[in-house]
């Protein structure tokens, strides 16, 4: 049950928007975030070297991917879907929360 909502949640993150054009866009550190726990679901522990400092993006994306070391892709998966469920709950749409609409992620 938790794969079937991981990858619904998988939709969700893809459909957000890449470019603010007056539509909500997630933060820098929410998508980096997403990233670490996605590949924590998928591959496992990081086994890749640590980039320089230098190569900032590849840097942060080696750094949120690696903090999640130790957590099983089960559990990195749960905390993806509980991510998401978080960041849906600070946008609203006339009022109203998104996530009332996605209660099957619960």
């Amino acid at each position: 049950m938790t794969q079937v909502r991981f990858c619904r949640a998988l939709a969700v993150v893809r459909s957000l928007p890449t470019s603010s054009g007056g539509s909500f866009q997630p933060s820098i550190g929410d998508k980096l975030n997403f990233y670490g726990l996605y590949k924590q679901a998928v591959v496992g522990d990081i086994m890749l070297l640590k980039p320089s400092s230098r190569m900032v993006v590849q840097y942060a994306k080696w750094k949120a991917w690696d903090r999640l070391r130790g957590v099983r892709p089960i559990d990195a998966q749960k905390m993806y879907i509980d991510a998401l469920i978080q960041l849906l709950d600070k946008v609203t749409i006339h009022d109203k929360p998104i996530d009332s609409s996605l209660s099957r992620y619960s």
